[in-house]
């Protein structure tokens, strides 16, 4: 569909650019209608991240598709990309270049092995390219080097780093790569191969042509002529940028990459896992205390499974997730650090995670304490869980991170948990409130504070005072600002732990 042409001058996807993507992501959802949700896994690139419309968009687009789109940044495209050649190399190599150029980015990786080291994504693409230099079609000498001049210059700004890692094998893929390697092999000059030489030979062919529409007598497919000189130009300068004498060409690219990243899911070998512990390290987060904060929040969440989150995929996940970086913007400074969490969060490269999945974490994460709810609407209308789920997750986290604010491990503390619709009722062990009257001073004020988020909060604790065998029950709900008290018993001694409590 080259997406990336359909871009006006403002970045907006344009009416005739968004109905054919609609019509073509129909056709899709016809062949995939079948298919469980699970198997499937929809990306969206360079074109998605540029334009400004994209969100107003994306809902259309996936109703016409009937699946979930995820919008990845350039940097998870180019790791997508890499793994997708590396699974596709038939031998190891120790040090690898992979370059891939699209419609609207270019992605260059370089690694050993599965382990990509620089990762970069640049905003030079071969559809506009071709659009800036070659707008008409027609192809000049002029023309060619002013397009090769302008790729150039925007790989210039990357190029020295990856010239001090190095490499011992240059690897190319996608369209525009193996289209260029497949006019090579109509000339005669290589099979599967492009190098300098071969290269010269081809521009040389191109500019004896005065129109885009006559490179088909070199073997390009007429839907490929319209934005091979700017695509022709760009593979020009890497060769010229990075010093490359020989680059081979892979048939594995994103497409590929994306499922495998998806098998490895299924799998429980999820890139996402090992993202978040990796920020866990780098921002040095208090691993054990998050893990306690982890495994209440999970497990007031699988109390409430087919209540709150009945048929939502990935929200126990990014539950998990946020529980474990809560913290992360301690690094920062204390004051407000919830707030340089979601920061963080947002524009982190965090490698398996897409944007609307970030989005996610980073509401999560800057709503865990404080007031609430926090002013995050650019970031909920990036996010792909719907607002009543996203606020049903960070009353959970809030709960969690609540209830382990001591930051030592409460043994003695099991919580169950109800919720229905806008109410949560958390039940307490016997006279646990009572050896925890902080606790329960936290809890009266996150009464207060989630029911400006329109939730009502309830606590139910089961007491017994000494050598009574049946239990007493204690329920304290607010409304405006008033605590109402209804005890059940009779026992003197048990009335006055309850006066004392609340005086």
């Amino acid at each position: 569909m080259r997406l990336g042409g359909g871009l006006d001058h403002q970045s907006n996807l344009t009416p005739i650019a968004r109905n054919r993507a609609i019509e073509c992501l129909r056709r899709f959802g016809q062949r995939l209608q079948d298919i469980p949700s699970s198997n499937i896994r929809a990306v969206a690139t360079n074109t998605f991240r540029k334009a400004q419309n994209a969100n107003q968009f994306l809902p259309e687009a996936e109703e016409a598709l009937g699946h979930a789109i995820e919008i990845i940044s350039g940097r998870e495209e180019a790791r997508l990309i890499y793994e997708s050649v590396c699974y596709g190399l038939s031998m190891k190599v120790e040090n690898q270049l992979v370059v891939d150029i699209g419609g609207g980015s270019t992605e260059i990786i370089a690694g050993a092995e599965h382990d990509p080291h620089l990762v970069e994504s640049l905003y030079l693409g071969c559809v506009g390219l071709t659009s800036s230099r070659f707008p008409d079609g027609r192809i000049s000498a002029d023309r060619m080097e002013r397009a090769e001049m302008d790729a150039q210059l925007e790989v210039r700004t990357i190029h020295r780093k990856f010239l001090d890692h190095g490499w011992e094998k240059t690897v190319g893929c996608s369209g525009t790569i193996r289209a260029v390697a497949g006019a090579i092999q109509q000339l005669g000059l290589n099979i599967g191969i492009i190098d300098k030489e071969s290269l010269l030979e081809l521009r040389s062919k191109i500019l004896q042509f005065k129109h885009a529409s006559d490179l088909m007598e070199l073997g390009f497919e007429e839907s490929r002529c319209e934005v091979i000189p700017g695509g022709y130009a760009i593979v020009s300068a890497l060769f010229t940028m990075f010093n490359i004498d020989k680059m081979e060409v892979s048939e594995f690219a994103l497409r590929e990459g994306v499922m495998y990243e998806l098998l490895g899911r299924l799998r429980n070998d999820d890139a996402r896992e090992k993202t978040v512990y990796s920020l866990v390290d780098h921002w040095s987060v208090d691993l054990e205390h998050a893990r306690r904060v982890q495994e209440i929040a999970l497990d007031m969440y699988d109390q409430n499974l087919n209540s709150w989150f009945k048929d939502i995929p990935e929200t126990r996940n990014l539950l998990s997730w946020a529980a474990i970086l809560h913290e992360i913007g301690l690094t920062v400074t204390y004051l407000n650090h919830h707030e340089h969490g979601a920061y963080l969060l947002e524009f982190t490269d965090m490698a398996g995670f897409s944007c609307r999945e970030q989005a996610t974490l980073a509401i999560l994460v800057g709503s865990h304490r404080i007031i609430w709810p926090v002013n995050f609407s650019s970031l909920i209308a990036k996010s792909h869980v719907p607002k009543k789920i996203l606020r049903r997750l960070c009353v959970l986290l809030r709960l969690a991170v609540l209830l382990h604010r001591p930051r030592t491990d409460r043994f003695d503390l099991t919580i169950g948990c109800r919720a229905k619709k806008n109410s949560i009722r958390l039940r307490f062990p016997r006279e646990w409130l009572l050896r925890h009257p902080l606790t329960l001073a936290d809890l009266e004020q996150e009464k207060i504070n989630l029911r400006d988020a329109d939730i009502d909060l309830q606590i139910k604790s089961v007491w017994c005072t000494q050598g009574e065998s049946v239990p007493k029950f204690v329920r304290i709900t607010t409304k405006r600002l008033r605590v109402r008290i209804r005890i059940i018993g009779t026992s003197a001694n048990f009335i006055f732990k309850t006066q004392l409590l609340y005086r």
